[in-house]
């Protein structure tokens, strides 16, 4: 609901807390047809570890023959914990979204 306020045009979809699973990546491809999708869980840990990292970068390497995928990780403690990467306002959220982790 937040990315309703935005300026930028809302092309969100929520999950079930952070999962994200082959139903979920079906649902997706057979009504939005994404050309990259963007994993933007909310920030689980202080300070930034490999394990969530690592979970992030995982999912995306899963179905990455699907779509592009990247994901939003706080490298600069923008966020604090539990925040979504909207929860700070839109100049936050397109900072996290220019310094995104793209999956190659």
């Amino acid at each position: 609901m937040q990315m309703e306020s935005f300026q930028r045009p809302n092309c969100s979809a929520a999950v079930c807390g952070s999962q994200f699973n082959k139903h979920a990546l079906k649902i997706l491809i057979q009504n939005a047809h994404p050309q990259e999708i963007i994993i933007c869980f909310d920030k689980e840990e202080i300070p930034p570890k490999d394990e969530y990292f690592n979970r992030l970068y995982n999912i995306g390497r899963k179905y990455q023959n699907y779509a592009d995928f990247s994901f939003i990780y706080d490298r600069e403690g923008l966020l604090d914990l539990k925040d979504s990467p909207t929860d700070k306002g839109e100049e936050i959220f397109e900072k996290l979204l220019r310094k995104r982790v793209r999956i190659k």
